[in-house]
């Protein structure tokens, strides 16, 4: 397929944002069409504009350009507000209240919206959305989930405050309390903002909390494959990319009800869902968990399965292809 695309990309510096997005954008395009990554949109050479994250975009991007312009939208934080308890709880409600006016033109202005969960796509005005689903590479990840875990718990990624962590913390003190000779801990990995590590840390007093930064994905993958649990409690989550690769490792994936978690977990079939911020719950199926390890089994490997069948390199290719030739058809 010759198609040209001029793929936007400013990059942030988590990797679990635009720039691990960015690769698996690469990966899954490869020899499919001719994608070039750049900062600022082209005014000639290219059929197609994918803006590859709404956050770093500008109205400029969508506005009056020569070729038809894509924009992909991976969360719907700006649209509304949630309050949850973090040091940052004003500058969030700031925030998103000047977020919601600008994404909303620049989704407007666009041809067409890439999306990568229904979530998200309920927020989209724009009449024209793709359902894109992130490529996990699961060769890479694979690990047996019948093999021995350790006592170890995940929760990947940054702004963790968000991902339930006081949730985590809260419920696994309430565990502890059933299990006190259980050798439970817990890791945060990620470049987490400062204010969120240190108020983590005393709010985690008396329970074995890490934070880890710095990681290569190599270094990520070994602790998926050792880890008992990947752990994603948000209140507001548009997808949940790590939850996926937890599961392709062997994990038992647990996660909240919150956006899009629900389409990666089904509740007792590949994972386990709670309700955002109910601690005591949470616990009660940690412990569930820890009191069965045939169970504990049959989830991860009905999750790995989920993830092998449904998020592929090939259906990432495949949706974004058919977007791509769906959008040039319209023109601008």
């Amino acid at each position: 397929m010759n198609i040209r695309v001029a793929a936007i990309y400013r990059p942030g510096k988590a990797r679990t944002g635009v720039s691990s997005y960015a690769d698996r954008l690469q990966k899954a395009l490869a020899g499919a069409v001719e994608l070039e990554f750049l900062k600022e949109v082209p005014k000639r050479g290219f059929d197609l504009i994918h803006l590859i994250d709404v956050k770093s975009a500008r109205l400029e991007d969508a506005k009056d350009q020569p070729a038809p312009v894509i924009a992909d939208l991976h969360d719907y934080y700006w649209a509304e507000y949630r309050f949850f308890w973090s040091v940052d709880a004003p500058l969030r409600w700031l925030f998103q209240k000047r977020r919601k006016p600008r994404y909303s033109k620049i989704l407007n202005a666009a041809n067409a919206v890439i999306v990568h969960s229904q979530a998200v796509a309920r927020y989209v005005m724009n009449p024209k959305v793709f359902l894109v689903p992130i490529a996990i590479e699961y060769d890479r990840l694979y690990a047996d989930p019948v093999a021995p875990r350790e006592p170890l718990i995940l929760l990947v990624g940054r702004d963790d405050w968000r991902k339930g962590l006081g949730t985590l913390i809260a419920a696994l003190r309430i565990a502890r309390k059933d299990f006190p000779d259980y050798p439970f801990r817990a890791e945060v990995i990620g470049d987490e903002y400062l204010h969120g590590r240190i108020l983590g840390k005393l709010y985690a007093l008396g329970i074995k909390l890490k934070f880890r930064s710095g990681r290569s994905f190599e270094e990520l993958i070994a602790e998926y494959r050792k880890a008992l649990i990947i752990y994603l409690g948000s209140w507001q989550e548009g997808f949940g990319l790590s939850l996926a690769e937890g599961m392709a490792a062997g994990c038992v994936a647990i996660g909240s009800d919150a956006g899009g978690i629900p389409e990666v977990i089904a509740d007792g079939k590949t994972g386990i869902l709670f309700s955002s911020g109910e601690e005591l719950e949470l616990a009660m199926k940690i412990q569930a968990l820890l009191e069965n390890d045939e169970f504990r089994i049959q989830l991860a490997s009905r999750g790995q399965k989920f993830v092998r069948e449904n998020l592929s390199m090939t259906k990432m290719r495949e949706s974004l292809l058919n977007a791509y030739t769906e959008v040039l058809k319209l023109g601008r």
